[in-house]
């Protein structure tokens, strides 16, 4: 197997190549018209490009699919039923995208829509891709439709384990579950992770995180259930406290969870 990861201009988002026996599958090709071409032009001179895949539905890794036109795209399958039915969330994912490259003059040749080859993927499903086996999983909490890739020792995990934020949360309960989930994987034959969000990391350091994150999210769910808005508040972050908006991540974490917080400064 060989790895391939870019990273696009904007949050560090990566852009994961993999290939085996002259097979190729791109996961989460991202962002900007030039990134993407780089993206296609590394995929295309590593083989046959089987397969583009999503780790969920949020707009910053799903409009790179039209850069490679070849292949279908391979998403969790409750995302693809979501885009079947028309469902609102999916509609916001595509609005997102579209008022982001509005405001920043971001050309997009095949506009702003769903792939229409699509292939919705189940928990512990297999994939054979050239000499390569992909096993599904699902990875709840970030999003609904979160999905991660496990193939040999390598792991991705979309929007989980990003040395550069925060938990995002949609879903509590789930989040804690999916990390746990992972801890469970990283404890196995998993060498190298690739985050959504920023650079490659051992597995001791996605572990790491995974700990930070759990230990974060515990603490969360104790104030939340005692109603404590100053606790919650003054709550340390995991990591990135330096971060522009941060902060404000961590008081939509709260907000999810029912706390009255103060308006952000």
């Amino acid at each position: 197997m060989h790895l391939t990861v870019l990273e696009s201009g904007i949050w560090q988002t990566t852009t994961t190549v993999v290939a085996a026996g002259g097979a190729v599958v791109v996961i989460d090709p991202a962002y900007f018209p030039r990134e993407l071409a780089e993206v296609a032009a590394v995929a295309r001179a590593a083989g046959r490009v089987e397969a583009v895949v999503f780790t969920h539905g949020h707009w910053d890794h799903v409009m790179g699919y039209a850069a490679l036109p070849e292949a279908p795209v391979w998403m969790h399958a409750g995302l693809d039923r979501a885009i079947a039915a028309a469902d609102p969330r999916a509609a916001a994912y595509l609005a997102d995208a579209r008022a982001f490259d509005a405001r920043w003059y971001v050309p997009r040749p095949g506009g702003h829509r769903w792939p229409t080859t699509r292939r919705g993927l189940v928990d512990d499903q297999r994939l054979a891709v050239g000499d390569l086996t992909l096993r599904v999983l699902h990875l709840p909490g970030h999003s609904p439709d979160g999905l991660g890739l496990v193939a040999d020792e390598l792991l991705v995990v979309g929007d989980h384990l990003s040395p550069c934020e925060i938990p995002f949360v949609d879903d509590l309960p789930a989040y804690c579950a999916t990390l746990r989930r992972l801890r469970a994987e990283l404890a196995g034959d998993v060498r190298t992770v690739v985050p959504g969000h920023g650079p490659v990391l051992s597995a001791a350091a996605a572990d790491a995180i995974a700990a930070a994150d759990l230990a974060y999210l515990d603490q969360l769910a104790t104030v939340a259930a005692a109603g404590d808005v100053a606790a919650a508040v003054a709550m340390a972050l995991p990591r990135a406290a330096d971060v522009v908006g941060m902060r404000d991540h961590h008081r939509d974490n709260c907000v999810k969870l029912g706390l009255a917080m103060p308006p952000s400064t």
